[in-house]
């Protein structure tokens, strides 16, 4: 009988949603939207707090929001481990690849829908130096869903010559209008390296067509979104999205150029091109030598701001009464493209695997267990993710500089805190269901 009860309930909660309104974002209580909230506060508090004394990450940022309202926003520990400076909500992370959602999905879907690029035209028709190449015929679909065959290429061997000291015809150490893009204090890039970064996705190795993790076609939506639409991509992308979403403070490419180091999150100490602590600066090597603007890469934000555009996706396209998109074209995003493949992505989205309990009892994922099949979302190098279950009206953001002081971090993944986080989430749900249901007793069954 109480079995039945809390399914039932857990169902009606799953088609409650907020979305219908393109509501914005607001704060409330747990209680308010079906959550616990006392084991939502005391479950994270403790899994963050014990992720930092175990050096997963000096610190973190972390946000749940239900039905519209932001109902935990918390941040915890320090920018780094000398603990000088404590981590505030309004603080900027490196997002690293949720870059990819966040940023460079949002104007390829907006271009689609617009009619001006086909999702099942080849690349090569926009990005002309792919033509010729064994890429030609490989699709924005394929390439956005991982499917293309992409693989990597070796930055050593483009950023380096055989001295192992870095390519002078790419990098200077001083500032001039060959070299305008900013890598770092006193390291500059080429005019010439976004056509250079083309040249090698075009000479790229090319595997079979099938699921396989690249970052390398990202690096062209940028350039096709200023061939396409003749604007600037960072600028299409704070007009059309960041600005009348109002997140003008709280998303964007090079923050050093608004706001002092005390309110962004370094990264990694880099003894590789940088050679010192990586702060301001994106953390991806490839994003940092097109001058910190990729769509691979390179955006900083805190969790609010992801808050408020993952709050749009979730209420079909709309929020506080503008429209960014159709419900169809972030339904047809947000879902599985090539199951016959195995491939359970997205376009440009991650999404929940198709067989992965095993995967779960073993290692999990970064997401929990309890996500829907519905929800999508992305994580990122750094030691972030962003997460949305439109089954449960459910939004999820945690940021953290996991790569610091080093990448080199097993203890971020063998306690695996933002999957934990996570599932408290849900489980905060099913536990204020339960609260709501009153089994009858011998006293008041009659």
């Amino acid at each position: 009988m109480r079995k039945l009860i809390v399914t039932a309930l857990l169902l009606a909660a799953a088609i409650s949603t907020s979305a219908k309104g393109g509501s914005r974002l607001t704060y409330g209580t747990p209680e308010s939207v079906g959550m616990n909230g006392a084991y939502l506060t005391r479950t994270i508090d403790s899994i963050a707090n014990q992720a930092i004394a175990e050096r997963c990450f000096p610190g973190c940022q972390i946000l749940v929001a239900r039905h519209g309202k932001i109902v935990h926003h918390k941040s915890y520990g320090h920018h780094t481990y000398a603990c000088t400076q404590p981590v505030k909500n309004s603080h900027l992370y490196d997002i690293a690849s949720c870059t990819k959602v966040m940023a460079a999905t949002l104007c390829m879907m907006r271009m689609v829908e617009e009619g001006k690029i086909s999702l099942d035209a080849p690349l090569s028709d926009y990005i002309e130096e792919l033509r010729g190449s064994d890429k030609e015929g490989t699709t924005i679909r394929e390439f956005m869903t991982h499917q293309g065959g992409l693989t990597a290429v070796s930055l050593r061997r483009i950023f380096f010559n055989e001295n192992k000291e870095l390519n002078e015809e790419l990098f200077r150490k001083v500032e001039s209008k060959d070299f305008p893009y900013k890598v770092c204090d006193s390291l500059y890039a080429s005019k010439d390296i976004h056509s250079r970064w083309l040249t090698e996705i075009a000479n790229s190795r090319l595997r079979e067509k099938k699921l396989l993790y690249s970052c390398l076609s990202f690096h062209c939506y940028p350039t096709l979104v200023k061939r396409i639409t003749g604007r600037d991509y960072e600028e299409y992308l704070y007009n059309e999205f960041y600005a009348p979403l109002g997140i003008t403070q709280g998303a964007m490419y090079n923050p050093t150029r608004r706001f002092p180091l005390s309110k962004i999150v370094p990264t990694e100490i880099d003894g590789y091109i940088r050679k010192g602590l990586i702060h301001g600066y994106v953390h991806d090597e490839a994003a940092a030598s097109l001058g910190g603007v990729s769509g691979n890469a390179g955006l900083f934000a805190n969790a609010e701001s992801l808050a408020v555009i993952l709050q749009m996706l979730l209420n079909g396209g709309e929020y506080n009464g503008v429209r960014y998109f159709d419900s169809r074209t972030i339904r047809e995003w947000t879902i599985c493209q090539f199951p016959e493949n195995d491939n359970y992505r997205g376009i440009g989205f991650d999404a929940r695997r198709f067989n992965d309990r095993i995967i779960f009892e073993k290692r999990g994922y970064y997401y929990a267990r309890s996500a829907s099949m519905a929800s999508y979302g992305h994580s990122g190098f750094t030691g972030t993710m962003v997460w949305v279950d439109p089954a449960e009206d459910l939004i999820f953001v945690f940021l953290s500089n996991r790569v610091h002081p080093s990448r080199r971090n097993e203890n971020f993944s063998r306690l695996n805190p933002r999957a934990n986080c996570h599932e408290a989430a849900y489980e905060a749900i099913r536990r204020h269901i339960e609260q709501q249901v009153t089994l009858p007793t011998k006293e008041n069954w009659r």
